[in-house]
């Protein structure tokens, strides 16, 4: 099974923690469970927050939990920020300004935004260890939010990167303080049993591959997916998990950017697309859009080939109809995997199963 994810194995936990994984983990000094929680920990006084029109739910639903009225503006259908819309939003109804940068490709108007004034979070869940400009991406900001799990797979692991003191109405005391304490041991057997379950589940995905039997599975974790993210109890505030952060420690990053530019690069090719990388990019996935994409990615899971869906639903606070560019994103686009763990071989078989 070729998963949109890589797996960290525990056969890490033999290795020397990384130097270079500790410089690139100091961007996020404070840590968290996952991404959301350090995203609703920098929103603990309300206020009006602009999001982009594009998003997965759940970092408006932490807004939303934290107080927050969220705003939306508009994503064109190339992942760009409709720069001069967001300005004249902000004219209007000031507020803080998340940014997500897609799949770690850079939002080239980083700069221009942060220039407009107001508080600036960079939403980085998938642009760990990205550059833009020769600066790392989270840096442009007033603080940034990190997801080290999406990129190098382990249970869990968010970061945060706080900004001035007075950040969101911050008194001067440490405002991202929460996700410092390190969780008890038992924690740590959790993340154990969840890592060991997801390789339980990996050999039963091999097994199960008939169409009707994934295209049912998949309805069944749509409906799941979105119960959790508007509807299930969220608890904020934990930290990361020990053995996440010893698995994190032990993997060399300089190793997952090579590999991940270069897995980019052979899949764009093989299928027949601009395989241009700007320098510094570090690409989560490789964007692709299908007119069928449910089938699709049924089709494709039938053939041991699990590509991921971002965005399957917009919040509810949000009008779609007033923005089809996002909800044309939401309907078409597929993320094929290039992580760090494939082989040449598994993206032969990534094109072949697309043509």
């Amino acid at each position: 099974m070729i998963h949109y994810a890589p797996r960290a194995p525990l056969s890490l936990l033999l290795r020397r923690p990384s130097p270079a994984m500790d410089e690139a983990l100091a961007i996020a000094p404070s840590r968290f469970h996952f991404s959301r929680d350090a995203l609703h920990s920098c929103f603990s006084r309300g206020g009006t927050v602009w999001f982009p029109s594009f998003h997965c739910g759940m970092e408006v639903r932490a807004a939303v939990d934290a107080g927050c009225t969220p705003r939306f503006y508009r994503v064109r259908d190339d992942l760009t920020i409709d720069e001069a819309e967001l300005a004249a939003c902000v004219a209007k109804e000031p507020g803080t300004i998340v940014v997500i940068h897609y799949f770690g490709f850079p939002q080239p108007g980083i700069a221009r935004i942060a220039a407009l004034g107001l508080p600036l979070i960079e939403d980085c869940s998938h642009a760990f260890l990205s550059r833009f400009d020769g600066k790392p991406l989270g840096t442009f900001g007033d603080a940034a939010t990190f997801s080290t799990y999406k990129t190098l797979g382990t249970v869990d692991g968010g970061g945060l990167r706080g900004g001035s003191s007075g950040f969101l109405g911050s008194s001067g005391s440490s405002a991202w303080g929460v996700g410092l304490q390190r969780t008890p041991g038992p924690a740590g057997l959790i993340a154990l049993d969840a890592h060991l379950a997801s390789w339980k589940k990996q050999w039963r995905d091999r097994r199960e591959c008939d169409g009707d039997i994934l295209r049912q599975r998949f309805e069944d974790r749509v409906r799941t997916a979105q119960a959790r993210i508007f509807a299930a109890p969220w608890q904020y505030g934990r930290g990361m998990s020990r053995l996440s952060l010893a698995l994190t420690r032990r993997i060399d990053p300089r190793q997952v950017i090579e590999r991940r530019r270069a897995n980019y690069r052979r899949l764009a090719t093989l299928l027949n697309l601009d395989a241009t990388l700007a320098d510094g990019v570090v690409p989560l996935f490789l964007p692709y859009f299908v007119d069928d994409r449910t089938s699709t990615l049924v089709r494709l899971q039938s053939r041991g080939i699990e590509p991921f869906i971002f965005g399957m639903f917009s919040h509810p606070a949000m009008q779609e109809g007033e923005f089809p560019e996002a909800r044309r994103l939401r309907q078409n686009l597929l993320c094929l995997p290039i992580h760090h763990d494939l082989r040449d071989e598994d993206l032969v078989r990534i094109a072949e199963a697309l043509r």
